[in-house]
């Protein structure tokens, strides 16, 4: 929790002198704004120590070498750093970017989502 208000207040510091930068210097704004967050989101990368153990808790309950919930946090992670760089793009006015970064982003959430719904498959067919 505490996390959160120190990062709605950076961001929110950030956002205020970027709307000031943006009138005489653009690429400055956009600058502190991608510093800002890439902070943030590193000072919440901390956090997910639990979920790395979760991960290798199941796998080894489960008797896997790839526990099955790797692909779902791979997942996440992806559609987090799809959106944020989104986000960048569309801040510097370049949409077709952003379009572009979320259609990759698309592509690389299924490549990665793939060996868990072989699984699913494969657990299915198993029960017919």
């Amino acid at each position: 929790m505490e996390l959160l208000l120190k990062a709605s207040a950076a961001l929110l510091l950030s956002a205020l002198v970027g709307l000031l930068l943006r009138k005489n210097a653009p690429e400055l704004g956009l600058l502190l704004s991608m510093a800002a967050v890439t902070a943030v989101f590193a000072a919440a990368c901390g956090f997910l120590e639990p979920f790395r153990e979760l991960i290798q808790t199941t796998g080894k309950l489960l008797g896997e070498e790839e526990p099955l919930l790797r692909p779902v946090v791979k997942c996440l992670a992806v559609a987090l750093v799809t959106r944020f760089a989104g986000d960048l793009c569309r801040d510097a006015s370049q949409t077709a970017a952003a379009s572009a970064l979320e259609f990759a982003g698309t592509v690389c959430a299924f490549a990665v989502a793939a060996p868990l719904l072989l699984s699913v498959v494969k657990s299915l067919g198993g029960l017919l």
